[in-house]
């Protein structure tokens, strides 16, 4: 039983984030004056039909009205992409009390089940179904005492409602995240008409079974109760919350078993041959121009031995702490270097002013991050921040990181910052997690990391090198997941 709140919310109904090539081609053609489907064919080298076909989908995105002219709504998604959304929901959306992150679902009614409780940390909870009923027990997984969490913004509210209707359309849990915010326009069309109310969503977990080596790897995953499909979001969820409650570690830790000693043997011989090929694996993945860094080289070549050997001892490795520590250590290599090498124009320096939440979001904006990301910065004093610009060497974390925000937002559209965030809507936060995952190992931290946070770590430390040295982003896979963290990430 997972806690959260549960907010009623009107909200527009965002069918497709973004129109395709030859929608964006007729619409843009529109707006020159041009209706007439052969001319507009001809123009495109597209089939009369095919034009029609596409000026049918514009005019039920409200883009075209029945003449074939751009309507406002269409001059909207001209300028920023993002199609008009047609329709308005009255809907529930979820909120995750111990990170403030949104279920990517949504429901129209609430449904609930019977429930006692025998223990403040278990529930048995009854469901009515043809012939007997069906009873459960579960753990009860409690919060924090002092956890607080505030109302979810209008921007995480129209992607969560999104994602849960396309996810009920597809029949598929897994739904790519949006590659930019929604538009003020869309946004400010959102509105909570109640407070969050606490309640217990079921949350099951399943065994996952594999032959590796000949031998049993056992793991598990959990399921959306509301679609009953696999979600790395709410596996994400349980396995942080594993490392600060031995409730619930106990209980995954029975539930799943030991690995065999096979398994760990052949671990064991894979990361030997492993550490033997990493200079030519890095050399392979970044080409010759990585040994130009030497101290990056190194960097990458520790992160890789100690990814390696954290996959195969799993949660709770030791070597996790190493992988976070290492992947910091190069992210604040790479990111003091590119302060340093596109400083910005002392006329933007100097117009830093307090309060920084205005000036720092509309520059995460521009680097097609939400607005909401400013806060990771944006409590910084401006004087330390104009300081940290011109001397990056001596910044601590939210100074690096807001001065690296300022240069790629007043840098060439190459800037590697700004390539890196078009990939990681939520860098702001991949980064200070990713910071304090480093402080908390490095203060001999009680409660061990998960493999989540490591192969997180692993994955952003790759891209930023790629985007350091000019190279395309990797399609690098994760053993538990393509999206990097539990902050808002996909189901």
């Amino acid at each position: 039983m997972w806690p959260a709140l549960r907010y009623r919310v009107v909200s527009p109904l965002v069918h497709e984030d973004r129109l395709n090539v030859f929608q964006l081609a007729v619409l843009g053609l529109a707006r020159s004056g041009l209706r007439d489907a052969r001319e507009i064919g001809a123009l495109l080298g597209l089939q009369e039909e095919l034009v029609e076909l596409v000026r049918s989908d514009l005019r039920a995105l409200a883009c075209l009205d029945a003449h074939g002219a751009v309507t406002p709504a269409g001059r909207g998604t001209l300028r920023d992409g993002f199609p008009d959304p047609t329709r308005t929901v009255t809907t529930y959306v979820y909120q995750d009390v111990m990170t403030g992150s949104l279920w990517p679902a949504s429901t129209l009614d609430s449904q609930f089940a019977q429930a006692t409780w025998p223990r403040s940390d278990k529930a048995e909870m009854r469901f009515h179904t043809a012939g007997s009923p069906l009873r459960v027990t579960a753990l009860a997984v409690r919060p924090p005492a002092a956890v607080h969490v505030d109302s979810p913004d209008n921007e995480q509210i129209v992607e969560a409602v999104w994602r849960g209707e396309k996810a009920k359309r597809m029949g598929a849990d897994k739904v790519r995240r949006w590659e930019r915010p929604a538009p003020d326009r869309v946004v400010s069309r959102v509105s909570l008409i109640t407070s969050g109310t606490p309640v217990w969503i079921p949350v099951p977990l399943l065994l996952d079974k594999r032959d590796v080596a000949e031998a049993k790897m056992v793991s598990w995953n959990a399921r959306n109760p509301f679609n009953g499909r696999p979600s790395t979001y709410l596996r994400k969820l349980v396995a942080t919350r594993v490392q600060q409650s031995k409730a619930l570690r106990g209980y995954v830790e029975r539930f799943v078993g030991r690995s065999s000693e096979a398994i760990e043997m052949e671990y064991d011989l894979l990361d030997i041959a492993l550490r033997r090929t990493i200079a030519e694996t890095l050399e392979d993945r970044f080409t010759s121009k990585l040994r130009e860094h030497e101290s990056l080289f190194e960097l990458l070549t520790l992160l890789e031995k100690d990814i390696n050997r954290a996959r195969r001892s799993g949660d709770g490795s030791p070597e996790l702490s190493d992988v976070a520590r290492n992947s910091w250590r190069l992210h604040e290599a790479i990111l003091r270097d590119l302060v340093e090498q596109h400083q910005p124009p002392d006329s933007i320096v100097s117009q830093l002013a307090d309060p920084l939440a205005r000036q720092l979001g509309t520059y995460c904006r521009q680097l097609r991050m939400p607005f909401s990301e400013q806060a990771r910065v944006s409590f910084v004093l401006s004087r330390d921040l104009r300081s940290k610009i011109r001397n990056p060497a001596k910044a601590k974390t939210p100074e690096l990181l807001g001065a690296v925000l300022v240069s790629a937002a007043n840098g060439d559209t190459d800037h590697p910052f700004r390539r890196l965030a078009a990939a990681y809507p939520h860098l702001l936060t991949d980064l200070t997690n990713l910071s304090r995952d480093r402080n908390s190992a490095s203060h001999a931290r009680t409660e061990p990391l998960n493999l989540e946070h490591g192969e997180a770590a692993w994955r952003l430390a790759q891209d930023t090198t790629a985007a350091y040295l000019g190279l395309p982003l990797f399609d690098l896979p994760l053993s538990s997941g393509k999206d990097s963290d539990i902050h808002g990430e996909t189901a």
